[in-house]
């Protein structure tokens, strides 16, 4: 009986996703858009046209996203490649709804037996299409749900399964300033690989931006991955078991975005988990780290972030959102 190498992949979804290696779909936990990664990768509550943090947390929809649609497109880790595409649409009296979707396909890697001789190639690949739907009750706060049927598939092997995610988000217009709590991915998979049912990548994110008043700058900090207390390794670089401190900071993400309201925007950003456990002893390898920009020129936003993982291998990726009011000749 031939049996598949599947080592490539599991090394993806395990080191790369920065997972623990208990859940399935780890790809729903990838910076949804350019704009996210060059700010962290975490980032859930950033509040204003950007149509593709609806993707992330539908509770960041809202009137300005009316008819935006962005694209972003990532030739990822390992030869992989990732995309995704996210939609919204004002229904009037405060009612939204988006549409969103994403992809992961991995490549072809070599297929083996147990002696490893190889016999063709067989490929991977995950995908995810959904909806939401946002109402804002009052002035300041929008609540949130949205729905995603998933697939995955392995060679012959496919498994499938339905996920929600919820958010509430509390954003004040005159003290520029958005607070947002947000619970992604809890689902069900109804189809597994080989029958045992497996976990899927549920987390649950909490996000403050800040739009400066001195100074045209926004801040962004995230506590990710709050249902769960440890998500660090046991040991460090040194081999010294982790403490507590550090446990606490690979919680945290940073963003920072210049001139956050004009057409053209500088970001920069650092994952703490990611920076602890892919930095290299004796290498400088600013691992961790992410910057981008983006530009908007007459209806087309452009959006660009690189996202600094190990000296071996890093992730560029690319956004184009589009404002079909505008395009339509329309004017905001």
């Amino acid at each position: 009986m031939k049996k598949l190498s599947l080592a490539p992949f599991l090394l993806l979804s395990t080191l790369l996703y920065s997972q623990e290696g208990t859940n399935v779909y780890p790809f729903l936990n990838i910076p949804f858009s350019a704009r996210q990664a060059a700010l962290g990768g975490d980032a859930v509550s950033v509040r204003d046209y950007d149509v593709s943090f609806a993707g992330v947390n539908p509770g960041l929809m809202n009137l300005d996203q009316d008819q935006m649609i962005s694209l972003n497109y990532s030739s990822y880790l390992a030869d992989s490649n990732y995309g995704t595409v996210s939609f919204v649409k004002d229904l009037g009296e405060a009612h939204l709804i988006s549409f969103n979707a994403r992809y992961m396909d991995y490549g072809k890697m070599p297929r083996t037996d147990e002696s490893a001789n190889i016999s063709g190639d067989f490929g991977a690949m995950d995908a995810s299409i959904g909806a939401g739907y946002a109402y804002q009750f009052d002035e300041d706060w929008t609540i949130a749900g949205s729905a995603n049927f998933v697939t995955s598939k392995i060679d012959n092997y496919t498994s499938m399964a339905v996920v929600g995610s919820a958010g509430v988000t509390y954003h004040n217009e005159q003290s520029k300033e958005t607070l947002a709590l947000v619970f992604r991915n809890f689902g069900y998979q109804f189809k597994p690989f080989n029958g045992v049912r497996e976990n899927v990548a549920f987390r649950v994110d909490l996000g403050y931006t800040k739009i400066m008043d001195e100074f045209p700058v926004a801040f962004t900090i995230t506590a990710h991955d709050l249902q769960k207390m440890n998500i660090s390794q046991d040991f460090n670089n040194n081999e010294q078991e982790i403490h507590w401190t550090r446990k606490v900071a690979d919680h945290l993400s940073f963003g920072a975005e210049l001139f956050p309201e004009q057409a053209f925007n500088i970001r920069f950003g650092y994952n703490v988990k990611r920076g602890n456990e892919l930095a290299v002893l004796g290498q400088r390898s600013f691992a961790g780290l992410s910057a981008g920009f983006g530009i908007k020129i007459s209806s087309f936003r452009f959006d660009y972030a690189h996202v600094r993982y190990h000296n071996a291998s890093n992730v560029n990726m690319f956004g184009l959102t589009l404002d079909l009011i505008e395009v339509s000749g329309n004017r905001r």
